[in-house]
């Protein structure tokens, strides 16, 4: 069971709504409310296997790794 969900990110992420992420947890709701509505691609599923994997180890280098791939998603969606 993934147990670091609260752990921060390097550097917020702001979006272009205003809204910005701190977290693993606040990156893994919105990545997966975005699925709910219907998103999906490649970019997605690494993002999420990156967070999931950041959660779980909780190692500094995985959650780094986790930040840029959900960064590179929201720059694919342009929501950055």
């Amino acid at each position: 069971m993934a147990r670091y969900w609260t752990r921060e990110l390097s550097q917020p992420i702001w979006l272009h709504d205003g809204s910005w992420l701190v977290t693993l947890s606040d990156c893994g709701r919105l990545l997966l409310q975005l699925f709910a509505e219907g998103e999906s691609g490649p970019e997605l599923d690494s993002a999420l296997k990156a967070l999931i994997g950041a959660a779980e180890a909780g190692r500094p280098e995985d959650i780094a790794f986790a930040e840029r791939q959900v960064r590179l998603f929201f720059r694919a969606k342009a929501l950055l």
